[in-house]
């Protein structure tokens, strides 16, 4: 894929934008929304697993998969889910979002397919067997031995798809710690009890074996390895049981584009021969394969833009920068889970380089971000009349949900103005989608008004 980052004339241009022209524009704190990147992003790499299946002369479908979670912004996962063919969703109320999105986009999503993740009571049971019911072309994949007790015990009037998550060892540690095991998906124990039961059920089909590949940062040695196991010692033996079997979902952890060159193409075609090859060798037919994808899908397409409003120099080895909103609330991830995000100037490149770290607005001596190895970030100085934004870049996947969107937020601070850009007419939009976070709505958040407050007085 094609890097969508570059330097033009001393600004920072991000997929064909200048991202200091917005916030001159439209003023800051701001939040720019890519929905045409969502749409890129689905659609390189479906193509980039079609056309492996289309050169190995492979038998099975590739099935892209929104994963709801990653953001949970109604515009974005239209975008995604319009251009994916279904969508996976994590719990009971992602499960009634879907739905709700589903019914308001009839005729764009009328033929998508939903698979169900994460532990389930029995409430997300109830309703994935409503739905089977109903019509919706729905798989659920069985978590825990207790869930499919529970879906034993439900009465089911059609048969219901599901499938199993294998939960496998965790291959991501350091070579001095135990191998561990995440709490997700079936132990081969259980998993010999599943499919004893299932020899006999008539209500429930299997279709699906699933896996996940967790991890921040791609690592070849360790997917292909988690894709061997899944594969070989769960699908191959399962399918030779079970003739209804025809997916093999590898979850998410698709290498993410934005600092790399990965190559998409070779990737899709090195999982495809070997799911082709394995499945001669043990003479199984080749399955569907299912992507995942919320944080490859959506993380790259959201930028948080701020302006720098003041410098205060109380240490004589660099500058602080103060920004107009508050970098705890942006990276929410960074700060909790050492997630990779990167802070760029956007404007004023070509002006001398200073020592500078940047600070939020709260008062709160974490809200900092510079470069840990450096202990400091070189930002562009700033002459008379000058403005200097600072893009955070890469914020579309959890942020929001972190960080808590249309909510209070620490130290007060307003939740920033948000503008999505898309294509119409081969023309670059850019529309409002809600303004700056307002006093009056936080009042009404935390339901600061006279009529509350009286009944404690």
């Amino acid at each position: 894929m094609r890097k969508f980052e570059e330097i033009i004339q001393g600004k920072f241009v991000y997929n064909n934008v200048s991202l200091s022209d917005v916030a001159e524009q439209f003023g800051t704190p701001l939040k720019l929304v890519f929905l045409d990147l969502i749409e890129k992003r689905v659609c390189n790499l479906k193509t980039a697993f079609n056309t492996a299946i289309k050169n190995e002369s492979y038998k099975g479908k590739c099935l892209y998969l929104n994963a709801n979670k990653a953001n949970y912004s109604s515009d974005m996962i239209f975008t995604a889910s319009k251009f994916s063919d279904g969508i996976e969703t994590s719990s009971f109320y992602d499960l009634l979002f879907t739905k709700k999105l589903l019914q308001s986009a009839k005729k764009v999503l009328q033929n998508k397919v939903i698979f169900c993740n994460g532990y389930k009571q029995k409430d997300y049971i109830n309703e994935i067997v409503k739905m089977s019911e109903k019509g919706y072309n729905i798989t659920n994949i069985v978590d825990s031995l207790a869930e499919f007790e529970e879906l034993i015990k439900s009465k089911i009037n059609k048969p219901l798809k599901i499938g199993v998550r294998i939960n496998l060892e965790s291959l991501y540690h350091d070579e001095n710690e135990e191998t561990q095991r995440d709490r997700f998906g079936l132990t081969k124990d259980e998993l010999r009890v599943v499919l004893e039961k299932l020899k006999t059920t008539k209500t429930l089909v299997f279709t699906t074996v699933h896996f996940h590949q967790r991890g921040f940062s791609f690592e070849q040695e360790k997917f292909y390895k988690n894709l061997e196991i899944a594969f070989a010692e769960y699908f191959i033996p399962m399918k030779k049981q079970f003739k209804t079997i025809v997916n093999f979902d590898i979850g998410g952890g698709t290498p993410l584009p934005a600092n790399s060159d990965f190559d998409y193409n070779s990737w899709a075609s090195g999982i495809i021969k070997y799911l082709k090859n394995n499945c001669k060798k043990f003479s199984v037919n080749e399955p569907n394969i299912l992507l995942e994808n919320g944080k490859y899908t959506v993380k790259d397409s959201m930028v948080n833009i701020y302006k720098v409003i003041g410098e205060k120099n109380t240490d004589s080895k660099f500058a602080w920068r103060i920004v107009d909103g508050s970098l705890l609330i942006a990276m929410p991830e960074y700060f909790a889970l050492g997630e990779e995000i990167k802070v760029e100037p956007l404007n004023l490149l070509d002006n001398e380089k200073i020592r500078s770290k940047l600070a939020g607005l709260t008062c709160d001596c974490d809200d900092v971000y510079f470069d840990k190895s450096l202990g400091h970030i070189d930002l562009p100085k700033i002459l008379q009349n000058q403005n200097l934004f600072i893009g955070v870049l890469g914020t579309g996947s959890y942020q929001d949900s972190m960080s808590g969107r249309n909510g209070v937020h620490h130290c007060l601070m307003p939740e920033e103005k948000r503008v999505l850009t898309f294509f119409k007419n081969g023309k670059r939009k850019f529309v409002v989608d809600k303004e700056l976070q307002t006093p009056q709505d936080i009042y009404k958040s935390v339901k600061l008004n006279a009529r509350n407050l009286k009944k404690f007085f």
